[in-house]
């Protein structure tokens, strides 16, 4: 290591020299300084490992020196020196980030210990931050961004788990994972660990079996559950190349996916999986819960029917003996009650028109199957209510529905409306403000918003493009009414969706 050696005393400095000389010769006193100007000097001029300063100098003294060294070089350690009397000196540079201390006069056996004090800081810094590196450059391969450093055939044949976990008091700690990696044993380097939106991604090198990493991950699911977690591991043979990892990781996150949507708490290699997905192919949600038998229905007014027809399709589904792929299911269903969302749209719904989710989100959002059920029972059913409600409706009031949704783009008002349904403005406005509970204007901006919503989704469009075309001929009065209903302007909805 190399050593700058501060005190205003040439005696204590000779002495110092001496000392390394004897007793640490793989050691280098790169500078002597007398002052700690001076000390900072040769700082800026070579490279330097460690400090050794006496805490009390003429000028700057070595409480200073060490606030300085602290913010201009934190990878250096810095140790004061001084006598009994200087105690007080010495534990305010230890709270400004001194490494230790040496008493004068110094005894060539405290130096060594010293020495080796800070060596091993050193090592243990280093470590680190090549551990750190490590981690910085598997979070960009799995992000599909990096590169496979040249030269690394130990990624040859790695095996990649990521493991993903739900309960207990704080999210899955990573410490704690890794803490029973290391207690593995593995031919080839120690398995490589990142957290990654909530998963813990483990990379073993080659020589790791998929069989007796699959029995750790096993033991360790058991261990977690006495902690009120509940874990889902994935195992997948990285393929060679620059997006192998990328790949693996795409894999084993919809593997996880899988199993926390269907609450299954395991550990799943690929050939299961795709075992579990040849099993559900005779599967459609058409068959269950139809979208056409839905808008037929709703088109026939018949509410009681439906209802009859929604509580027997999810009686089945909540008995159905298979495991569900997620992103399958989902995409089934959507189209399904996208359908029946158009019947609604085309029948003048007050439901449809007034309603401020996202049904695709609400499925994105939805993360086991149980929850998936509820919140589509809860839709389905606010429809059959909604469709009691509208049936009490006076036609009047349902055909106004349907000019709006057909007209919403074109310069409406209260009067425009009123006449196409035959009524006094005065008398209309109280009538649909009594059965609909919005007032004309509140109604008519849900609808724009609406269906400004799934204009904006198209990223080439202009906020006062999307203004215009539902419309509003004001962008900024658009803007004001979208982040009213939605909590976020149009420019944040683009962004977000």
């Amino acid at each position: 290591m190399r050593i700058v050696v501060v005190d205003d005393e040439k005696a204590v400095l000779h002495g110092l020299r001496h000392i390394f000389a004897k007793h640490c010769p793989e050691h280098e006193i790169a500078g002597m300084a007398q002052s700690a100007q001076e000390a900072l000097r040769l700082l800026r001029e070579t490279k330097v490992d460690a400090v050794i300063t006496d805490v009390k100098m003429h000028g700057m003294n070595g409480i200073d020196l060490t606030r300085e060294i602290r913010r201009a070089y934190p990878d250096i350690s810095v140790v004061i020196l001084s006598g009994h009397a200087d105690f007080d000196y010495v534990r305010q540079a230890m709270k400004d980030g001194a490494f230790d201390y040496l008493l004068k006069p110094c005894h060539y056996r405290t130096v060594i210990d010293m020495m080796q004090k800070i060596e091993e800081k050193a090592k243990e810094r280093g470590q680190a931050l090549e551990k750190q590196s490590r981690k910085e450059q598997l979070e960009k391969l799995l992000a599909g961004k990096g590169e496979m450093p040249e030269g690394s055939e130990r990624h040859a044949g790695m095996l990649m788990a990521v493991v993903a976990g739900e309960g207990g008091e704080d999210p899955l700690p990573e410490a704690s994972i890794e803490r029973h990696i290391a207690s593995w044993r593995f031919d080839g380097a120690s398995p490589e660990t990142v957290v990654r939106e909530g998963e813990c991604v483990v990379l073993f090198s080659g020589g790791a079996d998929p069989a007796t990493v699959k029995r750790h991950l096993q033991a360790y699911r058991q261990h977690m559950r006495t902690q009120n977690y509940k874990l889902y591991s994935s195992l997948y043979a990285v393929e060679p190349g620059a997006r192998g990892i990328a790949d693996a990781y795409a894999v084993c996150s919809r593997m996880n996916e899988f199993m926390r949507f269907n609450e299954l708490s395991a550990e799943m290699d690929h050939d299961r999986f795709l075992k579990l997905l040849e099993l559900q192919k005779g599967f459609a949600v058409g068959a269950y819960l139809s979208g056409k038998e839905l808008g037929n229905y709703y088109a026939g007014a018949d509410a009681n029917k439906m209802r009859k027809y929604v509580e027997a399709a999810l009686h089945r589904l909540y008995r159905l003996d298979l495991l569900l792929d997620p992103a399958r299911l989902k995409r089934e269903l959507l189209s399904e009650l996208v359908y029946l969302e158009h019947m609604q749209k085309e029948h003048g719904s007050g439901l449809y028109a007034g309603r401020q989710s996202d049904i695709a989100q609400e499925l994105h959002n939805a993360s086991t199957l149980q929850a998936l059920l509820a919140w589509l029972k809860k839709e389905l059913m606010a429809i059959v209510m909604c469709m009691n409600d509208e049936n009490r409706n006076p036609q009047y009031i349902q055909s106004a529905i349907r000019y709006i949704e057909m007209n919403y783009m074109s310069d409406l008002s209260l009067k425009t409306v009123a006449d196409a349904v035959y009524l006094n403005p005065w008398y209309f406005s109280s009538q649909f403000k009594k059965h609909t509970n919005l007032s004309f204007s509140e109604y008519l901006n849900a609808v724009r918003v609406r269906i400004a919503k799934d204009f904006l989704r198209q990223k080439d469009l202009k906020v006062y493009q999307v203004a215009e075309m539902v419309g509003f001929q004001d962008a900024a009065y658009f803007s004001t009414v979208f982040k009213s209903i939605e909590h976020m302007s149009p420019k944040e909805f683009q962004k977000a969706f």
